[in-house]
């Protein structure tokens, strides 16, 4: 057998993803079968096989490459030390967020969720995506560290606390983007605006 190049496998895995994307979205995640992704892809079982051993290795893979790629977007967001505060920075990430996880032929935020639910019954899904949750709002504390030495959020708050409700509105952004189709990130700014009295 020859042997493959890093390039050409790259290039495969990216076809196979893209693949057992558009299965998912159309199917959902649990309903795909290797043999939908097999052919959607266009290749053989055969050469399929050699990239992945199983639906779990693709999955795994599918949330890792998404989940690499979407942190490759955010750091620059995560480290512009101009954006003024938290609710700022969480229109910002929403954007990003909705940009990216429209793709042409399948909607990320809607595979998202599916991955949510995997992780329930799937211990190495759940650890994935956990760790990446995790490390994410782990940053995030840092950015309201940093705010809190500017004034910008009060000292007494509990960075952890803060990134954690910051984490939960792009996560609820993302639900509602998926279920409702209707939302804007813009509209985090304004509704948050409205819990402040005049």
């Amino acid at each position: 057998m020859p042997k493959i190049s890093p390039e050409h496998r790259q290039m495969r895995q990216q076809q196979i993803l893209e693949a057992a994307w558009r299965c998912f979205h159309r199917a959902g995640v649990q309903a795909t079968t290797m043999q939908d992704i097999i052919a959607e892809s266009g290749l053989s079982a055969s050469a399929m096989y050699r990239y992945f051993a199983d639906k779990e290795g693709i999955i795994l893979a599918a949330i890792a490459a998404s989940l690499g790629r979407l942190d490759g977007l955010l750091q620059p967001v995560l480290e512009d030390a101009s954006i003024p505060g938290p609710v700022e920075l969480a229109t910002r990430i929403a954007q990003l967020v909705d940009g990216f996880t429209r793709q042409r032929d399948f909607n990320l935020g809607a595979i998202a969720i599916q991955g949510w639910s995997e992780a329930q019954r799937n211990g190495k899904v759940r650890t994935l995506i956990a760790g990446y949750y995790a490390t994410f709002r782990d940053r995030l504390a840092e950015r309201v560290r940093a705010w809190q030495k500017t004034g910008a959020v009060p000292r007494t708050a509990k960075p952890l606390d803060v990134a954690n409700a910051m984490q939960a509105i792009v996560l609820g952004h993302v639900v509602q983007g998926a279920i409702l189709g209707d939302v804007d990130a813009r509209r985090i700014a304004r509704g948050l605006g409205g819990f402040q009295s005049s």
